[in-house]
């Protein structure tokens, strides 16, 4: 297993995208299809990850760096893929590409298999950092969507990480949005 950076909007590995993302993700969780193919090119912190099995495409992960810290966007693999480690798989190298922090959002767990994604992160090296992001949720498109931080470290910055990921990564998710209101 192994992970490929895709650096183009055309590359043909992001045909199988639109599905996965459209099928793992709530629409509440996601922007439009089409400008996160379009961020590829356009947003140099955002990388994005086909995670591959003897070169077939199995999921991806999109990760942005923030300097301070990485934040993992979307983390998905295809349905007949999932239970075969390769999401933690794909943590383990994410983790060791970089010493910072990596961290994320998840949803409350407010059923079995919203508690069974917090279980996963926690059993590949992530802790819930806080509870109630606020930042990060007045700053969601949606108000439907109300998150859980994670993260791999204790952070000593929290605030300064997600004012990057509000500054950085919800503008570039959302770049004709005022995303503060």
């Amino acid at each position: 297993m192994q992970l490929t950076h895709i650096t183009s909007s055309t590359d043909p590995l992001l045909a199988h995208v639109p599905h996965l993302y459209e099928t793992a993700f709530p629409e509440d969780e996601r922007t439009d299809t089409a400008r996160l193919i379009e961020m590829v090119e356009a947003c140099p912190e955002m990388t994005f990850n086909a995670i591959m099995d003897d070169g077939t495409f199995c999921g991806m992960a999109v990760i942005w760096e923030l300097g301070i810290c990485r934040y993992l966007l979307y983390l998905a693999t295809l349905e007949e893929r999932r239970n075969e480690g390769l999401g933690s798989q794909t943590l383990e190298l994410l983790k060791a590409e970089s010493p910072l922090p990596i961290i994320g959002e998840v949803e409350r767990p407010t059923d079995p298999i919203k508690a069974r994604r917090i279980k996963f992160y926690e059993r590949n090296g992530f802790h819930i950092e806080s509870t109630d992001p606020t930042i990060l949720n007045e700053a969601h498109t949606h108000s439907t969507c109300v998150l859980q931080l994670i993260s791999t470290h204790k952070l000593d910055n929290l605030e300064a990480c997600l004012h990057k990921v509000v500054d950085i990564v919800y503008a570039g998710l959302h770049p004709k949005e005022d995303i503060h209101q």
